[in-house]
């Protein structure tokens, strides 16, 4: 009896490990980030959702800026909802991440930006801008290659 309980229970393990795998694969190894106090002052942020993640600071209603890393869920989507404070215009937008992000995210930083009307998103990947003359869009980020992905047509 205790041989069949033994059993039982080291299959019980391992395919509560096994599980345990195939719910975290889809974590990665990112950054999640926006400022509107420095970058667009002149807008509110009202919401955000970055895909599906639970972590704390991947949604928001309250929150004008936010920085959070570590293995998390890759975002799928990211929508934002914002107020034009001068005019009180409430602007809304999805972006569908699946096909504007590389399939490797490891270390990369996805920020966003509102400027008037529009979404801005970045791509900061942990490799040296190559091209330094050329004016980054985030200025924290002079130094490291900086890819638009939204609103610009999908690169990857």
């Amino acid at each position: 009896m205790k041989i069949v309980q033994s059993v039982l229970f080291s299959a019980l393990v391992l395919s509560t490990l096994s599980l345990g795998g195939c719910m975290t694969k889809d974590l990665v190894n990112h950054t999640f980030e926006f400022d509107a106090r420095s970058e667009s002052p002149d807008i509110q942020i009202l919401y955000y959702q970055y895909g599906n993640s639970k972590q704390p600071g991947a949604n928001d209603d309250t929150r004008q800026y936010v920085g959070i890393s570590g293995s998390m869920l890759r975002g799928d989507f990211l929508y934002v909802k914002w107020r034009i404070k001068a005019t009180g215009e409430v602007i809304e937008d999805t972006v569908d991440l699946r096909n504007r992000l590389p399939r490797n995210i490891e270390n990369c930083t996805i920020h966003f930006l509102v400027k008037e009307r529009q979404l801005y998103v970045y791509l900061v990947s942990a490799k040296p801008n190559k091209n330094p003359w050329i004016k980054s869009p985030l200025r924290m980020y002079t130094h490291l290659q900086v890819d638009e992905i939204y609103p610009a047509q999908p690169k990857f």
